[in-house]
């Protein structure tokens, strides 16, 4: 009778045990990810087009590749339509290539699985047929980069698959290619973005 009380007892505790250590969560080998977005910018040198025109909606892509739990280099691209109502243009967007290193927080055990990110956001800016203040019409197209950071979280609904959000944007940037009407300015315009995103991320090492 000892005996086998001894053995029911030990078999609870194991099976307590791994209840408790259940994996609910990785962040290690390859990830996909779609989210849509808000972005807004400032740019002291762009005042009427960051005042008239300031936020606006899109999407992005992301893959990743977790090295370990904690490490997980990506690569992402993201596309915005900014609102032309108030300015006079026929189109204005924005699009991000952003290379970085995001570090993954928490344990596997926990749904919940905070992360930051930083690295390097290379950003492009078209503006078609905006009104340049004087009767007539140009085309802005404006590339340069600046640092990007961020911060977020992944809940798992269930493995491989997590709801995830996040906070960010590109700080101290600047256009080092700055062209009106395929003309090359000498300006260099300032610029910074925010961005707050909402998607789904699936760790493709679990399926």
């Amino acid at each position: 009778m000892k005996t086998y009380l001894f053995l029911l007892t030990l078999t609870g505790l194991c099976l307590s045990a791994h209840a408790q250590t259940r994996m609910r969560s990785t962040t290690e080998g390859l990830t996909i990810g779609a989210h849509v977005h808000g972005l807004g910018w400032s740019s002291n040198y762009f005042q009427f087009l960051d005042e008239n025109a300031g936020t606006g909606v899109g999407g992005e892509l992301r893959a990743g590749y977790g090295f370990s739990q904690l490490y997980e280099p990506f690569v992402s691209y993201g596309y915005t339509a900014m609102p032309t109502s108030k300015i006079d243009a026929e189109a204005f967007r924005f699009s991000h290539l952003d290379l970085g290193l995001r570090f993954n927080f928490s344990a596997t055990t926990r749904r919940l699985r905070p992360f930051a990110e930083a690295g390097y956001s290379l950003v492009t800016s078209r503006t078609r047929a905006v009104s340049n203040g004087s009767g007539g019409y140009s085309d802005l197209t404006m590339k340069g980069g600046g640092i990007r950071g961020g911060l977020g979280l992944h809940y798992f609904v269930s493995l491989p698959v997590a709801v995830t959000f996040q906070l960010g944007g590109t700080f101290g940037g600047r256009f080092r290619t700055f062209a009106i009407d395929d003309r090359p300015s000498t300006d260099r315009p300032d610029f910074n973005t925010f961005r707050a995103s909402l998607g789904l991320t699936v760790f493709l090492s679990e399926l």
